[in-house]
């Protein structure tokens, strides 16, 4: 929490949808400062739509999401997206979350924000030296790496405003199941480095595990909520959401 005692990030009542189809049905989610909080449900229970909706993405009806940071209470919705990052929101998409055609290291130039102090290149070496895979292919068509390598791109890309919360959807889609445990980790790591991390992921139990708390959503409503640990292990909840162990 903040000093003033509210969530870093919070989304009150939220309605939102996709032209006249309505998706999010009231959902309120809070993100407490240095946490890791996850969204999971089943297919079509709107959990990217809450993120999307943040980002322009889809047509928010009604609700608030604030940023409280320092004493300070920003509208992320009245927020243009551009400047997003510049609040402090980091935001990895499913798809299209890195720019094919540039370089890794043009990449990670889009991503910069300048903060007093740390110049881009000063980011960079951190970005490379979190991620040695891309430092030796600086030069490389970010559209010749793999799957998991641009996954790493992604997130080095998000990191590079230095954000106080990322937002991720579906982070492990696509990745070969030796590289999800590897993404998990890093994921922790992430976290323990300070960032506060607000997931959406179809690998539920996974992802729970490492979550400080939950939020299962479905027919774009609030079902449950709660210590991520207890809720990747609650029978009724994994049989009826997540299906059989």
């Amino acid at each position: 929490m903040d000093q003033s005692g509210l969530p870093l990030l919070a989304v009150e009542s939220l309605e939102a949808g996709y032209g006249d189809v309505r998706i999010l049905n009231g959902v309120s989610i809070k993100v407490p400062s240095k946490s890791v909080v996850t969204i999971v449900g089943p297919n079509g229970a709107g959990k990217s739509t809450v993120l999307k909706a943040l980002y322009g993405l889809a047509k928010v009806e009604s609700g608030k999401v604030t940023l409280t940071k320092d004493g300070k209470v920003v509208d992320v919705l009245a927020t243009k997206p551009h400047n997003l990052s510049r609040i402090g929101i980091g935001y990895v998409p499913q798809i299209e979350n890195i720019f094919p055609a540039l370089s890794i290291d043009e990449n990670l130039d889009v991503g910069y924000v300048q903060h007093a102090g740390k110049s881009l290149s000063a980011m960079k070496d951190a970005m490379y030296q979190r991620y040695p895979d891309l430092a030796g292919r600086k030069e490389d068509r970010a559209g010749a790496l793999s799957g998991g390598q641009r996954q790493m791109l992604a997130m080095a890309r998000a990191l590079m405003s230095e954000p106080d919360v990322l937002l991720l959807d579906e982070p492990s889609a696509g990745l070969a199941p030796a590289l999800v445990d590897q993404l998990f980790d890093e994921l922790v790591r992430i976290n323990k480095s300070g960032v506060t991390i607000l997931m959406v992921e179809q690998n539920a139990r996974r992802a729970l595990e490492i979550s400080d708390y939950g939020y299962v959503l479905d027919m774009g409503k609030n079902r449950h909520e709660g210590d991520g640990r207890k809720l990747a292990n609650d029978p009724e909840i994994v049989g009826i959401y997540f299906g059989k162990r």
